[in-house]
């Protein structure tokens, strides 16, 4: 067992820039063939590890690097920012991510979570974004999954096992306890992001979210805040503002794109947009829109 094989797997089924889907329910395989400047996304829940190259991560001033020595676990839908570092066309990034919100994964979690061997006596909250070293246990376990996508038959029989394998081997590696985390401590805090999610684009207050998750809105502001890093607001409004950034690369004009995204003021939106983004929204569109057939590599890139 050892990553040179992980490597060639990877490198063998990832078979075109950007993202590649495989039978394997909730897995996804990438490749990027040179360094992707620093931008907006939004990670969903899952795990996501390089294989091969370097990719960073910045969570509201934070940095965090992850490469063939270290994987990230994200437990909550958060804005961040990447980029990757080190690819190049004879040695390109390579990597995968595998949700966490298959049916498989929640159950895995589900049922190591209950067992008392994994209650966790550490009191601290966690962040949703963190960083676990490899092992030997999360090695073996990823190369024993992803040999079967080379034999289609295996796969149909014990692909659902191989994926509650890395699962395990992920629960007793350091981002164990965030993710249990999530799914003991803060079922609240994740009520409140699901209603965020299905209401972005309308006008949203603390009280609206402090009342899905059942807190008063002191409370409910802090916990927050402790878990995504960002206050709700500041959460909000980066969550638009990526929304936004990609109708923009797609051609969308400025205005339509602040409306679309629930702003009712262009100026302001210019003004938020520019602030975070380093470039006016009309900059941003020139720059990104003349990257024209890499558009989605780059938006796979920056969400993974």
């Amino acid at each position: 067992m050892n990553k040179h094989e992980i490597v060639r797997l990877v490198d063998r089924h990832a078979i075109v820039e950007g993202a590649t889907d495989t039978p394997l329910q909730g897995l996804q395989l990438f490749r990027a063939s040179s360094p992707v400047e620093r931008l907006l996304g939004v990670y969903e829940p899952g795990i996501c590890a390089i294989v091969q190259g370097s990719k960073r991560a910045y969570l509201n001033g934070t940095t965090r690097l992850y490469n063939e020595s270290q994987y990230l676990c994200c437990t909550l839908p958060l804005p961040v920012e990447a980029e990757v570092v080190e690819a190049s066309s004879e040695k390109p990034l390579l990597g995968f991510w595998l949700s966490l919100e298959t049916h498989t994964m929640l159950e895995t979690v589900m049922e190591i979570a209950a067992l008392d061997s994994f209650h966790d006596s550490n009191p601290e909250v966690m962040p949703g974004l963190t960083v676990a070293e490899w092992d030997n246990g999360f090695t073996e376990a990823l190369e024993r999954m992803l040999a079967l996508l080379d034999d289609p038959v295996a796969l149909g029989v014990l692909g659902n096992g191989r994926i509650k394998e890395l699962m395990f081997a992920v629960l007793r590696g350091k981002g164990g306890s965030s993710i249990c985390q999530t799914f003991r401590g803060i079922q609240k805090i994740s009520r409140a992001l699901t209603f965020l999610r299905s209401h972005l684009y309308e006008p949203l207050s603390i009280d609206d979210l402090a009342k899905q998750a059942e807190m008063s809105r002191a409370v409910f502001h802090r916990r927050f805040k402790e878990i995504t890093t960002y206050s709700p607001m500041q959460f909000i409004k980066l969550h638009r503002l990526n929304d936004a950034s990609r109708l923009i690369a797609r051609g969308t004009a400025v205005g339509e794109a602040a409306y679309r995204v629930g702003y009712s003021s262009q100026s302001q939106f210019s003004r938020d947009f520019s602030r975070h983004f380093g470039r006016s929204p009309r900059q941003w569109g020139r720059t990104i829109g003349s990257i024209g057939g890499d558009m989605l590599t780059l938006e796979t890139l920056s969400t993974r």
